[in-house]
């Protein structure tokens, strides 16, 4: 199991102060061995281990190009789980221009990366990837690559799917981190819960309470954000009086016989292939008891773009704390050949990979099953709410019948914070409701009272 505390820190615009970016990661060549062609279809990247805190704000790579016209550049960044590249998308794609390439020589060209807005910190790893429009057959560009290793990371090839590029050639690139940067955070917080522990208790009205008749911006208690603390603020955490943190996933072993409670998604270029996702029994784990599982049969459409994923979601209210989440994962063949593309598995939070079962480019023969687990703990996360997914992704078509299954989805709470307490007694919204009961009854009769004397 892997202990993950920040897989990708995103930062917010306005948070960088100025300074000036410094080199950290760099691996010039000096005696190259030739490049990789960049051609439409087919990625070559590296990976990186950062060994400076601060923002990603330039990466350098060294290219070259022939004469002509080359298509479209992009250079791409990928977060890292488990050595690989993880996700079904970059996260952070940008142009390179052209023009910008020298042609015969290679040499660094500089790509500004700070409206990333991805934050490194030491020891934390990425991949680079340069992605192309060019045909084989006419001017095309290429990564320099030399035949001295850099330690801190790897060689990868995206074709649909990542796999592992065997070589011992790292590509020349140059990494640059703006030191001066603060990362910050969103979390979304229930409706009513003015104090940000994840409950809606009597602990949110007393903030309620002691905020009254105040105006402004980003007011805790302010539950309809219309700039005013006031009594639509106190209906808005009546209506959700009682709700509080979930302790596990819902239908996480797909018992209803259905998707219930998950989110379904087809990627781009995706062939969901007869009707995939869909609940079918099987033996995911290998206890040999086959259950109810959520299946697909998942390709690309098209086989020169990248594509090929399917995902289920779901949004799970969380206290602060650290967190267990697992799932277990199967691949399996109905085919009479073998097959180098089982599929990969990714689990995430908040869009960020957090673990993942890398299967593509392993062999699977005709009537095999490949089984695997994803076991992660997240500590330090927010109170609020986060979404939690499970992606399958697979780069070939659907022809050949390869299956993938999930099954036992699980969080397991490690250390949970709990709610925060006042000394002051706030009474519940029905204590409100008998006490307004109560001087509705008694005012009128004082007042009988009076007229009577």
């Amino acid at each position: 199991m892997r202990c993950v505390f920040a897989a990708l820190i995103l930062l917010v615009p306005g948070a960088i102060a100025s300074a000036l970016p410094v080199v950290d990661q760099v691996n010039e060549i000096t005696q190259s061995v030739g490049g990789r062609i960049i051609y439409a279809g087919n990625s070559p990247a590296q990976s990186f281990t950062a060994n400076a805190a601060g923002l990603l704000s330039q990466v350098d790579v060294m290219i070259s190009r022939n004469a002509g016209d080359i298509g479209d550049l992009s250079l791409e960044i990928w977060p890292m789980v488990a050595g690989a590249p993880a996700g079904s998308s970059p996260a952070f794609s940008t142009p390179i221009n052209p023009d910008d390439v020298p042609i015969g020589s290679s040499s660094f060209v500089s790509v500004d990366t700070s409206a990333s807005m991805i934050g490194v910190n030491y020891g934390d790893q990425y991949t680079i990837a340069i992605n192309g429009t060019a045909d084989l057959s006419g001017p095309y560009a290429v990564w320099n690559r030399g035949n001295f290793d850099y330690q801190a990371g790897e060689r990868f090839d995206r074709s649909g799917s990542w796999t592992f590029d065997s070589t011992n050639f790292d590509y020349g690139f140059r990494t640059w981190v703006d030191a001066d940067v603060i990362p910050s955070g969103l979390v979304v917080l229930p409706d009513g819960d003015y104090n940000g522990d994840a409950w809606v208790s009597g602990a949110d009205y007393l903030v309620w309470q002691t905020s009254h008749g105040q105006s402004g911006t980003q007011l805790p208690a302010d539950g309809n954000r219309d700039g005013q603390v006031d009594q639509d603020d106190y209906a808005v955490w009546t209506s959700a009086f009682g709700l509080g943190p979930d302790n596990e996933v819902t239908n996480g072993s797909f018992d209803t016989g259905d998707l219930s409670d998950w989110n379904a998604v087809v990627g781009p270029n995706t062939n969901a292939f007869f009707g995939s996702p869909r609940i079918e029994s099987f033996d995911v784990n290998g206890d040999g008891q086959p259950s109810d599982a959520m299946r697909v049969r998942v390709g690309r459409l098209d086989t020169d773009q990248f594509g090929g994923s399917v995902s289920i979601q779901q949004k799970l209210l969380l206290a602060a704390g650290d967190y267990e989440f697992s799932a277990d994962v199967a691949s399996q063949s109905l085919d009479t050949g073998g097959n180098t593309a089982p599929g990969n598995y990714e689990l995430t939070l908040d869009g960020v990979v957090i673990d993942q079962v890398f299967l593509n480019g392993t062999l699977i023969d005709a009537m095999e099953v490949i089984r695997g687990s994803l076991n992660v703990r997240i500590d330090d996360v927010e109170a609020g709410y986060h979404t939690l997914g499970l992606t399958v992704a697979r780069g070939a078509t659907t022809f050949a019948a390869i299956y993938q299954f999930i099954d036992n989805i699980q969080m397991t709470p490690v250390s949970m914070a709990l709610p925060i307490t006042t000394s002051q007694a706030a009474p519940e919204p029905t204590s409100f409701i008998l006490l307004g009961i109560a001087m509705a009854a008694y005012l009128p009769s004082r007042s009988r009272g009076n007229l009577r004397r």
